[in-house]
């Protein structure tokens, strides 16, 4: 693996909260991770309740990936420092975060899935190249799914 990943903490939430994208995504929604803030245990649970973690290339912070549970799927939500964006490392994150999670939740279902904002144009190409198939859409979100087996 090239990347290491971490409970999220209320340190990594400080630090991703500050990243400034240009074009289409300016910032992340970081607000449920301080919403549910453990202070005694240092637990943080993100949007929806998802389990998210910091991602580390070597000691630097280089991503965060979340975990959706949604009757027994997992639904993934992830985001790269903007300091790496299109330098070629998405589709490596990607399938490490996808066998992160398989791992991690003892997931067992034969797909995982992902919605990305449809004018969201690069990171729907870069779930394409990951081999994710579109399987829906409306007129804000593209649901995309990716096959495990």
């Amino acid at each position: 693996m090239k990347y290491t990943f971490k409970d999220m903490r209320i340190h990594y939430a400080n630090q991703i909260k500050d990243w400034q994208y240009e074009g289409y995504l300016k910032d992340i929604y970081m607000n449920p991770y301080f919403d549910n803030y453990n202070e005694s245990t240092g637990e943080m649970k993100g949007p929806l309740n998802c389990d998210g973690f910091a991602v580390f290339k070597g000691v630097e912070l280089f991503g965060l990936f979340e975990y959706y549970h949604k009757d027994g799927v997992i639904e993934i939500g992830l985001a790269i420092n903007p300091i790496f964006v299109g330098k070629g490392y998405s589709k490596d994150f990607i399938l490490e975060g996808i066998a992160f999670g398989v791992k991690e939740f003892k997931y067992s279902k034969n797909y995982i899935l992902l919605s990305v904002e449809k004018d969201n144009i690069q990171a729907y190409k870069a779930y394409l190249k990951v081999g994710f198939k579109e399987y829906q859409r409306d007129t804000q979100e593209i649901m995309m799914k990716y096959d495990l087996k």
